[in-house]
């Protein structure tokens, strides 16, 4: 008797707070903001003025067109395996350049720009380069350097993948990330996605 006294307090609450963040327009609110979650041909749009990603495969997903820390960020999702391609256009012009990729320096390089920004989102407690190479995409060879990195405030702590930099035809320099987990990141999804985007 108790027990069913319980759930009929239980659900009597339930009902008055369903109908009243109904009253406060909060069940509006959001479905609004859900129904406002941009569609990829949008997403395609959006980052037209940067790069052409309309040719990519449907096993990726465009996840975010933002402004971090003043330059411009849009991240693509390999759906199957979460690995990530990070494309930066930055505000600076030489934060990282082809040349940079293939200077001797470039250790030094990465760590003051990891340094500059690692307080603020993602604290990297260290990121090595562990090789150099080349890939094609965006018509072009990109020069990358693989990394490693250690991050002491999200919950996986080890990451892998690359760093590149690549011309665009307006002369700019765009930064290209693809990054995984460690132990799980592929240069076969990198290149597959890359070799897509003009």
């Amino acid at each position: 008797m108790k027990g069913c006294f319980s759930l009929i307090i239980k659900t009597i609450i339930a009902v008055l707070v369903f109908f009243g963040l109904l009253h406060l327009g909060v069940i509006d609110f959001i479905k609004e903001k859900i129904s406002q979650t941009p569609s990829q041909e949008q997403m395609l749009e959006k980052t037209k003025d940067i790069i052409d990603l309309s040719n990519i495969d449907d096993e990726y997903t465009i996840d975010k067109n933002i402004k971090f820390f003043k330059n411009r960020m849009i991240i693509a999702e390999h759906n199957a395996s979460g690995q990530k391609m990070i494309m930066i256009e930055p505000s600076k012009e030489d934060i990282l350049t082809k040349e940079d990729i293939r200077n001797e320096n470039l250790q030094s390089k990465i760590e003051q720009a990891v340094n500059k920004y690692k307080y603020k989102i993602i604290k990297f407690d260290k990121v090595e380069v562990v090789k150099r190479g080349e890939f094609y995409g965006i018509n072009q060879t990109i020069p990358y350097a693989k990394i490693k990195a250690e991050i002491s405030n999200l919950p996986i702590k080890d990451m892998e993948g690359i760093v590149g930099s690549a011309r665009l035809e307006n002369g700019k320099d765009i930064i290209i990330i693809s990054i995984n987990e460690a132990g799980k990141y592929s240069q076969i999804i990198t290149d597959s996605f890359f070799k897509n985007v003009k």
